[in-house]
């Protein structure tokens, strides 16, 4: 396999606008700056392969802006989408934390910033201060609550219409309103179909009926969810 295209952009932590008060972004000082030496930043393009699953990671991925597919691959060869990662998510640190290989495929959607830490380097940062370790077990924490809530809801749901409608409803979870939500999506039928366990046939007929009953409708890339209350009550 190639190695990705990637620009080296300066690498320097504490004058980043993308900064959060999260994950390695808010350690103090002089903390963090030992943390912006680290490493390097690095813009990927999309498609570009950042985590191999069956592999061990040479370090964690911070993913300072852009978004991520996690995937793996099932025993008859198919492809599942486990999760779309966005902004903030470090990726690779239970592979990195655990000493074994990666249960997951990582590849990015778009143009990624990405801080790179190499595994010796973050684990003696996290051994020496407690401050770090916090950070990194908050994360893992994390990690496994919001895992634990995506096969809740993918197992909850009955039918591939159910999960469907809870796919496209999580696309604008953070939007209070109820009526013309707007999402961009550049997902094809067949990136779906891995997100919730079923074929590209299924969602391409499942997407027709809602558009039919205007629950949902397309302009260009972008989905347009005209009553989001009528979705819910598929989902549910």
């Amino acid at each position: 396999m190639s190695l990705p295209r990637r620009l080296a952009i300066p690498n320097d932590c504490l004058s980043c606008g993308l900064r959060r008060t999260c994950d390695f972004c808010n350690l103090p000082e002089p903390l963090m700056t030992e943390f912006s030496a680290m490493g390097h930043l690095t813009l990927y393009p999309a498609n570009a392969t950042l985590l191999m699953a069956g592999q061990t990671p040479r370090g964690i991925y911070v993913a300072c802006s852009g978004r991520s597919k996690l995937s793996i691959e099932a025993r008859d060869g198919k492809t599942i989408i486990l999760k779309i990662a966005g902004n903030r998510q470090v990726l690779g640190l239970s592979a990195v934390v655990s000493g074994g290989p990666s249960l997951i495929t990582v590849t990015t959607i778009e143009i990624c910033q990405i801080k790179f830490v190499e595994r010796d380097s973050f684990l003696r940062l996290i051994e020496h201060n407690s401050h770090a370790a916090l950070a990194c077990a908050t994360l893992l924490a994390r990690e496994v609550t919001t895992s634990f809530d995506d096969v809740h809801d993918l197992l909850l749901a009955r039918s591939s219409t159910e999960k469907l409608a809870r796919l496209l409803l999580s696309w604008v979870s953070d939007e209070p309103r109820n009526r013309e939500l707007r999402v961009s999506t550049e997902f094809t039928h067949e990136e779906i179909a891995q997100m919730i366990g079923s074929s590209r046939e299924t969602v391409t007929r499942l997407l027709s009926v809602m558009k039919r009953k205007d629950l949902i409708r397309l302009e260009g890339a972008t989905l347009v969810i005209p009553n989001r209350i009528a979705l819910q009550a598929i989902a549910a």
